[in-house]
């Protein structure tokens, strides 16, 4: 691809990258993740956190809802429905448990005694908490009724499709993936120049490839994005690219199609876009500026043997793009009334136009529109293609 240009001026890359060291709470994150976040701050900083479920002692044992606490220590919680084991997967060490039994086997298959059973109380899975203690390394108490004290420091951002695991390197970006029950293998390293609030979502494309996506907001208050998406083929990232955009009053999002009609993989750098193979071999690329213009940065939505969808993140208003031809037209002309498309092009609603296409029937191109911010609900709106 071409080299991009970056989203940033030099002067504001160094007042953001000023502002993440100073940054406090990061929104948009789940309660798991806020305590992550807070933890990677200061290093083996011991944490209070409050949980769902509460804790209690009994024979003993301090007793901990597993679900409410792997999160906390990234770490991946799955029943095997074959074995009837609940198995809790992390990079470095993984643990093999059942409901009634006081053992755990973990990645050197030596059974681990926990001092007590493994209970469900309320459709609740409780584990002493001697299970992070002597499998992770991370001892556990408890800090009230519905609270444990920790020390441990977040690094990753896990995400799962199928029986297929990932864990992603906040800081690095290095990516980790693997399935239930075993350690995963080191797949490659995302690109990602200012990690800061990242989301992690994966989708398998065939029985060798997956598609993971990173969504990354940054700078303070978080007016910055920029969107990441590598290939995973055969154990290993075999193709990536990054997307840029943000800044101002602007609340508009650009997103990309994950595979065109026939089933190449969607990698977008916002000016220019390939179109790859499940083992990363680039079969075709797209000039978006020289369909969009210049100085922008552009969603690709879909990409049909005979029209394109793009977005520019300047105006957030759909294209729709005639591949013979290369003319783009503007869809809101074409699907809502004058005022509308009136304040759609003067900025008003600093969304873009609200119009979300949900698919092809033939030469009808269907949609989803809803006003920006008036909480009403979705219209269906239809393009039909050839159509002036």
């Amino acid at each position: 691809m071409k080299k991009k240009r970056t989203a940033l001026s030099k002067t504001a890359l160094a007042c953001l990258v000023l502002s993440l060291g100073t940054a406090g709470a990061l929104p948009g994150l789940t309660a798991p993740q806020k305590a992550a976040a807070a933890a990677t701050v200061s290093a083996n900083q011991k944490v209070v956190y409050s949980l769902k479920h509460p804790v209690f002692k009994q024979s003993g044992q301090l007793y901990v809802p597993l679900r409410d606490v792997a999160e906390l220590f990234d770490l991946h919680l799955t029943f095997n429905a074959q074995t009837k084991a609940l198995e809790l997967t992390g990079v470095s060490q993984y643990a093999k448990l059942q409901p009634g039994s006081a053992q755990a086997v973990g990645e050197n298959a030596v059974p681990v005694s926990l001092g007590a059973p493994v209970q469900v109380r309320y459709g609740v899975t409780y584990v002493p908490a001697s299970l992070f203690s002597k499998l992770f390394g991370i001892p556990v108490n408890a800090a009230g009724p519905k609270k444990i004290s920790y020390t441990y420091s977040s690094k990753y951002r896990l995400t799962q499709t199928g029986g297929m695991l990932f864990w992603l390197n906040r800081q690095q970006g290095v990516l980790y993936g693997g399935t239930t029950g075993q350690l995963p293998s080191r797949l490659g390293t995302v690109h990602i120049e200012i990690p800061d609030e990242l989301n992690l979502s994966a989708r398998q494309v065939d029985d060798a490839t997956y598609i993971v996506d990173v969504d990354n907001a940054y700078g303070e208050p978080h007016i910055f994005s920029s969107l990441h998406r590598a290939v995973i083929h055969g154990g290993a990232i075999v193709a990536q690219s990054s997307l840029s955009y943000g800044g101002g009053l602007s609340q508009v999002r650009i997103k990309n199609a994950d595979l065109s009609h026939d089933g190449k993989i969607v990698l977008n750098e916002g000016q220019t876009a390939q179109l790859v193979t499940p083992d990363g071999k680039v079969a075709e690329t797209i000039d978006l500026e020289k369909i969009g213009g210049p100085d922008d940065e552009y969603g690709l939505e879909a990409v049909e043997p005979d029209f394109l969808l793009i977005r520019p993140f300047s105006t957030g208003a759909l294209l729709i793009v005639d591949r013979a031809t290369g003319k783009a037209t503007p869809l809101h002309r074409k699907l809502l009334d004058q005022a509308s498309s009136k304040k759609i092009e003067g900025g008003d609603w600093n969304s873009g136009d609200g119009l979300i296409y949900t698919g092809r029937d033939g030469n009808r191109l269907n949609f989803q529109w809803a006003l920006p911010g008036s909480g009403t609900l979705p219209e269906t709106k239809t393009y039909e293609l050839g159509k002036s």
